[in-house]
């Protein structure tokens, strides 16, 4: 029998607010035992999978020694977490989808410096395809509009979301 462990996936495209919101989760989630990292961080050469291959494994040991992990990104791609070897040893996966309005993608992604008009548009696109996807999957990923909301405040939502579906 394999003993598997929680696992909390915070998903998103780019400019959703993943990376401003992982921060602050960092900050109010140091007294819970529970590790917050932006999959984007270890990336080398565009290698995602690898990337992600290398998040589950510090997931499993960390959930191994009593910690369990919250992973921000771009779940299912570039990031396929369902094909890593250590993936079998977590249940439940929980997902949260992170989106917001097109105008507020557009402002975060021109900001950025190396977004082409074109590349913007196809992300506002992919937007409403992944955000209706989120909602009629089963069960449903929960989503929150990072549109007009703070990251800290989409904090405090991540980590009321986590504390309903506690590690037992």
């Amino acid at each position: 029998m394999i003993i598997t462990y929680p696992l909390f996936i915070v998903t998103g495209i780019s400019g959703s607010g993943k990376s401003a919101t992982s921060l602050e989760l960092q900050k109010i989630m140091v007294d819970l035992n529970v590790n917050v990292f932006d999959m984007d961080l270890i990336v080398n050469d565009e290698n995602y999978q690898q990337a992600c291959d290398n998040w589950l494994k510090i997931a499993y040991y960390s959930a191994y020694s009593g910690r369990y992990t919250v992973l921000f990104g771009h779940v299912p791609d570039p990031y396929n977490v369902e094909i890593c070897d250590h993936f079998p040893f977590f249940a439940p996966v929980h997902y949260l989808h992170l989106y917001c309005n097109d105008e507020a993608r557009t402002e975060r992604l021109s900001a950025r410096g190396k977004w082409t008009k074109k590349s913007i548009e196809y992300m506002n696109a992919l937007s409403e395809k992944l955000v209706l996807e989120a909602q009629t999957s089963s069960p449903p990923i929960p989503t929150i509009d990072t549109s007009l909301t703070s990251p800290s405040q989409v904090a405090k939502l991540i980590k009321t979301w986590i504390l309903k579906n506690p590690p037992k």
